[in-house]
């Protein structure tokens, strides 16, 4: 066994929600939601909804993510530069 800290999993991420889902079942499931980009794609996109869940609210939630991930992809790599 190695000390040294391990590279993260896409799989990990589908694992913990997985494990989340099970430790609140008692509580109702209203969506779960893990989304894992490419490298250089930007961050997981992960949450659980717990109780009676909108759906019209939970794909909401997922498409403003997702903007916000393209956007944040999107914006420009250095500040803009006033030439005179």
């Amino acid at each position: 066994m190695t000390d040294e800290p391990t590279k993260e999993s896409p799989a990990d991420r589908f694992k913990l929600m997985a494990g989340d889902i099970e430790h609140n079942a008692h509580r109702g499931f209203g969506g779960a939601c893990v989304i894992y980009p490419p490298e250089g794609g930007g961050g997981p996109i992960e949450f659980l909804v717990i109780g009676q869940g909108d759906i019209a609210q939970f794909y909401s939630n997922i498409q403003t993510r997702t903007q916000m991930a393209l956007e944040t992809l999107n914006a420009p790599k250095q500040p803009f530069r006033t030439v005179r």
